[in-house]
Parts: structure tokens; C-alpha cells; sequence
């Protein structure tokens, strides 16, 4: 199966070309955009200017034009006066309107493909918009079985610009109704989807990221177990946000903890049993992932400098790497240098290691 990350490549690639087609005529609303204070003329402008240009891309039969209108459509979003609030709101209303009627002619559409291609560019022109008020619209495709309107309306709720705009104490019910609506589908979404989920929760400031990210490593643990994780360089992103989180999560500490040291001691088991099944690259990636998350989560965690598992890992010495495991995480006679606690077993003992990675199928 291809990597979602190359066809979303391939795919915003290919909407990128040089626009040859009749460009939108901004004249009307460059002028309102300099305006300080509009009437009801300025907003008709407004609304008519975006109706055009959302129009133009659905009825696009030439491809290699239609990025040309998402450029025009961003690029007159914003007023020219810095205080001009009335442009924004009117911009923003008129937006959610075309875009979501836009959105629903196009599900309509025949042949697939082009559904598919214009369905995707306008879900690129939400994300670019970067729009509260267009949440609204992006929740409406998060659970698509196509997996690249997946990953663009996703990418709508958890690009940096919504973000910040989320951690604002005014849009903490946007913030939890995003989260939700991620929380639905992450056990179904694919590896490039997963980590802008994860970045997300990392980012975000309300309590509800936490059980996001938890969830989101519940899947990649799930994955490593059974031996079936793609994209193994995703962990240095998840890792990294459980990290630092460990050092400050309130009620959620303990559970974030036996997530880092599960997820951790799968990467680093996985590195050493798969050595004779692995692709290049995965190794490339395992091995990556594991001196990175030493460097700089482990190191923080444990209040010290740690390179143990780089120098095995550089000298190829599975018997040193396999020890590094046992000292950071314990080999059930003994707690490894985390001391994480793992839970209960069936009798009531803590269990003070992570769980042992099954051998590879044959």
C-alpha cells in the first residue's frame, strides 16, 4: 500500500501548477479590503467576491488552475486595515456558506475522480483559511473512506492556526467538540492522519489532549504488538509530546508514563527482533526514533545525559542494545531506571515492566 504522505505529495503537486485559466477579478474587493469601516454594499462585495471564486473552482475542468483560485481566495481574506473587524466576520460567514454548498455539489458529482479532485482543493482552501467558524465543515469529511479527504479535513482542525485559536479560553467548547469528533476516529485513521492527531493533542492546552494523545499511542502500541505499525519515524513525534508531558500532566500522569515506557520499549524491541525482517528504511526509521527519544526524552525524564543506546545501536551490538532495554525498563526480576509503574497482574503485584514484543510472524 502506498504511503499516504507520497500521495498527498503527488496530489498538492499536481494542484500546484501555474494557473492558466481566467483569474477572479479582485478588484472590488481589494478596495473593500482597504476600507476602515464597511456597509452593507462593502459586505455584498464581500459575499459575491467569494461565491465567484469558490464557483470558479467547482466548475474547473482544468486542474492546473484550480490552486490559482484557492491563492486568490486566501490572499483577499484578510482586510488591509488592521483594526477592521467587520471584513474578517463577513469574509468568515461568507466562506462557510460557499464553501459547504460547494462542498455538497461536489459529493454530487460525476465521475468519481473529479469529485475526489475538487472535493480535496476545497478542503486545501479550509485548511489554508485557517477559520474557526469552518470546523464546522471539516467535520463533515474526518471519517471519509477516502484517506486523503481524511487527512485534508483533519488537517483543517489541526493545523497550528486553528490551534492557537482553539487554546483561546473563547473557544474552549470548539476545542472540546474538535477533540471529540478526532477521538471518534482515531482507532481508523492511517499513520500521516494519526500524527496530526497527535500533534494536536500535544498542542492543545485543555485537559482533553491528554486523553487524546493516550489514545492516539493506545493505537501505535496496539500496531507494534501485533506487528503491523507503518511509518515507525511517527513514534519520535508521539514519544516526544508523552515525554513532556510525564513532567507535567496532572490527573493523567500515571497513565501518560506506561504509555512512553510501552510505546518506548516496542520501538526498541522491535529494532532488535526484527533484524532479519525489517526493511532498510524501517530500521532507518526504528533506529532514529530510539536515539532521538534518548537524547532528548529520556535524558529530560531522567534528569541526565543517556547515549547508551546510540553507542549500541552505532555499533551494531544487539547484546549491548538488549541490555539498554533492561536497564531503562526493567527485565521482570528488577524496575529498570524509569520506575514506571505498569499496573496489577492477575494477583495483585505492581508490575514494574513494560509488556515483551512477540516474535515476528513468520
Amino acid at each position: 500500500m502506498k504511503s499516504l504522505s507520497l500521495v498527498v505529495a503527488v496530489i498538492s503537486g499536481f494542484f500546484v501548477f501555474l494557473a492558466s485559466a481566467k483569474a477572479v477579478d479582485t478588484l472590488a474587493i481589494e478596495a473593500v479590503r482597504n476600507k476602515s469601516v464597511l456597509d452593507d454594499a462593502d459586505f455584498k462585495t464581500i459575499d459575491d467576491f467569494v461565491a465567484k471564486a469558490v464557483g470558479e473552482m467547482l466548475a474547473t475542468q482544468d486542474f492546473s488552475s484550480i490552486s490559482n483560485a484557492r491563492a486568490v481566495i486566501v490572499a483577499n481574506s484578510v482586510s488591509s486595515q488592521p483594526s477592521q473587524t467587520q471584513f474578517a466576520e463577513q469574509f468568515s460567514k461568507s466562506a462557510q456558506k460557499h464553501i459547504s454548498a460547494a462542498l455538497q455539489q461536489a459529493g454530487e458529482m460525476t465521475p468519481a475522480d473529479r469529485s475526489f479532485r475538487i472535493v480535496t482543493n476545497l478542503l486545501m482552501l479550509t485548511d489554508a483559511l485557517a477559520d474557526i467558524r469552518l470546523t464546522d465543515v471539516a467535520f463533515k469529511y474526518v471519517d471519509s473512506k477516502n484517506e486523503v479527504i481524511r487527512y485534508w479535513a483533519v488537517h483543517c482542525l489541526t493545523n497550528p492556526g486553528i490551534t492557537e485559536k482553539l487554546n483561546s479560553p473563547k473557544a474552549i467548547d470548539t476545542a472540546r467538540q474538535v477533540i471529540r469528533r478526532l477521538d471518534e476516529i482515531v482507532a481508523t485513521s492511517g499513520p500521516d492522519t494519526l500524527g496530526l492527531i497527535a500533534s494536536f493533542a500535544g498542542s492543545i492546552k485543555i485537559s482533553e489532549g491528554e486523553t487524546l494523545i493516550l489514545k492516539a499511542a493506545d493505537r501505535r502500541i496496539a500496531s507494534y504488538a501485533d506487528w503491523s505499525v507503518e511509518r515507525e519515524l511517527l513514534e519520535s513525534d508521539i514519544l516526544r509530546i508523552l515525554g513532556d508531558k510525564m513532567a507535567s500532566a496532572g490527573a493523567n500522569k500515571e497513565s501518560i508514563g506506561r504509555r512512553f515506557g510501552q510505546l518506548f520499549s516496542y520501538v526498541l524491541q522491535r529494532y532488535i527482533k526484527g533484524a532479519d525482517v525489517l526493511t532498510d528504511a524501517q530500521k532507518e526509521q526504528l533506529a532514529s526514533v530510539l536515539v532521538e527519544t534518548e537524547k532528548i526524552s529520556l535524558s529530560k525524564i531522567l534528569g541526565k545525559a543517556r547515549f547508551g543506546i546510540k553507542k549500541a545501536i552505532e555499533s551494531g551490538d544487539v547484546n549491548a542494545l538488549q541490555q539498554e532495554h533492561n536497564n531503562i525498563f526493567g527485565d521482570g526480576t528488577r524496575a529498570g531506571e524509569l520506575n514506571i509503574d505498569y499496573g496489577k497482574d492477575a494477583g495483585g503485584a505492581s508490575i514494574t515492566h513494560p509488556l515483551l514484543l512477540a516474535s515476528p510472524p513468520a
